[in-house]
């Protein structure tokens, strides 16, 4: 079994371009998803940092409409 990647709230928001602000309102207020319904980020605290799942931030950015960034691959 494979090891899970976390981000910290600076890593998460940097990853989406956002601001740790905007991290912390979706984790705790949620936000609506592009069908309009409430969603909030999975987040766990272990030993008083905030930890996000890698693939829980994927989806969850893939929810809100978000997209990866493509130009960096130029194949």
């Amino acid at each position: 079994m494979g090891y899970k990647i976390y981000y910290d709230i600076l890593g998460a928001a940097a990853y989406a371009g956002v601001t740790r602000h905007t991290i912390y309102h979706w984790i705790r207020k949620g936000v609506k998803d592009v069908d309009g319904k409430k969603v909030w980020l999975p987040a766990r605290i272990v030993e008083g940092e905030t930890q996000i799942n890698e693939i829980d931030f994927e989806l969850y950015l893939e929810a809100l409409g978000f997209e990866e960034d493509e130009s960096t691959d130029e194949s």
